[in-house]
């Protein structure tokens, strides 16, 4: 949400956990709170150093359980078969980065709504521990239920009906199952997304330019306000997504693909270095049919080429860094733009072959989908970097 991926502090479960840098300062205002509002000096007769101490324990705790949140999150895409790249935790809550978007709408319900469950789960626990367990008017009772009230309050923020919270992507999974439109779904969603931020940037500033008693939130006032702008901003990004989405859809892979002569054909057993004696001068767009005996057998680009360390550009023939015919489930030429690029992040390659009735007839990358859309090249690769 912030530019960054964030600094890497470990992994769970083979998923990498990553904390932005706007989550240290939310965990400081965290502590800061529960030390100097919840903890009394009268209560237990805690001196300032105790008071901080249990600030430091019940910030880590709930920041526990937004890991937990977005971990359930994760489990479920991966039981969909889905790869989960990593969990960040930022301002507000955490995002899990999932490699690729749901294929149903019952896929991003359960997604989306497992997470708001897990929290309410570990609220109700907090809460029932706090009420039935500890004794009253304790330092630790006190801790315990606060972090039931907050993990609750994060449940009910979560699915407020308005993408991208939780509760935004319940509702998409409802309109794409009653439109059968996932494009439909999402521009929806996020354009409540959007009226649900603005009203919450209202609201925070009548609090905190008026004294009329309906806005009073105190110090919350600039919270929401921060709050809704930044899921405004973001259900704007929603919207240009939804956009997105449709023109890739209206979009056949077999106007955007390369053929024959521009997407070349080199024999397997060629060296890469012959066929590019020159890394530094190859243009990272060529994309190249690899034929053994007049058959296509694979195909290769200039990117793959571009990875290779020296050692194996110096070695390898074409059949080496191909990517076999039989390795990739090819693409029809009616297929949509958007499948194509569905594909081309899950498979993580850079180009798909496009084939009708067992004939290769080109191949499609990233490069001839955003030159379609407009959106101009990608970023060239270094030669030098090496792989």
């Amino acid at each position: 949400m912030f530019g960054g991926q964030g600094i890497k502090v470990g992994r769970i479960l083979g998923i990498p956990i990553r904390l932005d840098l706007s989550f240290f300062f939310v965990f400081a205002l965290v502590v800061f709170l529960i030390a100097t509002q919840i903890m009394p000096d009268s209560m237990d007769g805690l001196g300032g150093a105790e008071r901080w101490l249990y600030g430091l324990v019940g910030g880590a705790v709930y920041f526990l359980s937004l890991l937990i949140h977005e971990l359930a999150h994760s489990l479920m895409a991966r039981r969909y078969g889905m790869e989960v790249s990593s969990i960040t935790l930022f301002f507000f809550g955490g995002v899990s980065l999932i490699r690729e978007d749901s294929q149903r709408p019952g896929q991003e319900f359960w997604i989306a709504v497992v997470g708001p469950l897990a929290s309410l789960v570990l609220g109700a626990g907090f809460t029932f521990v706090a009420l039935f367990a500890l004794s009253d008017g304790t330092a630790l009772r006190n801790i315990v239920f606060v972090l039931g009230v907050l993990n609750c309050i994060l449940a009910a923020f979560n699915m407020l009906p308005g993408f991208p919270l939780d509760g935004g992507r319940v509702m998409r999974s409802l309109v794409w199952r009653l439109t059968g439109s996932r494009h439909r779904a999402t521009r929806a969603s996020a354009r409540l997304g959007q009226l649900l931020g603005a009203a919450m940037i209202v609201y925070g500033i009548g609090g905190l330019l008026t004294e009329i008693a309906f806005f009073d939130m105190g110090f919350n006032s600039l919270w929401l306000a921060l709050i809704g702008f930044l899921l405004m901003t973001q259900a704007a990004q929603g919207v240009k997504a939804a956009e997105l989405e449709r023109d890739l859809a209206s979009l056949r892979v077999g106007e955007l693909m390369l053929e024959p002569p521009v997407a070349r054909t080199a024999e397997a057993d060629l060296l890469v270095r012959v066929l590019a004696p020159s890394r530094a001068q190859l243009d990272q767009q060529d994309v190249f049919i690899v034929a053994e005996g007049g058959i296509a057998v694979g195909i290769a680009s200039a990117v793959q080429i571009l990875l290779l360390d020296e050692e194996r550009y110096q070695s390898d023939r074409l059949r080496d860094i191909m990517l076999a015919a039989d390795q990739v489930q090819p693409l029809q030429p009616d297929s949509g733009a958007d499948e194509a690029l569905q594909r081309l992040q899950k498979e993580r390659t850079f180009v798909l072959p496009v084939v009708e009735r067992g004939r290769l007839l080109g191949v499609v990358g990233l490069e001839q989908i955003l030159k379609a859309l407009g959106q101009g090249p990608p970023p060239r690769l270094d030669p030098s970097a090496g792989a």
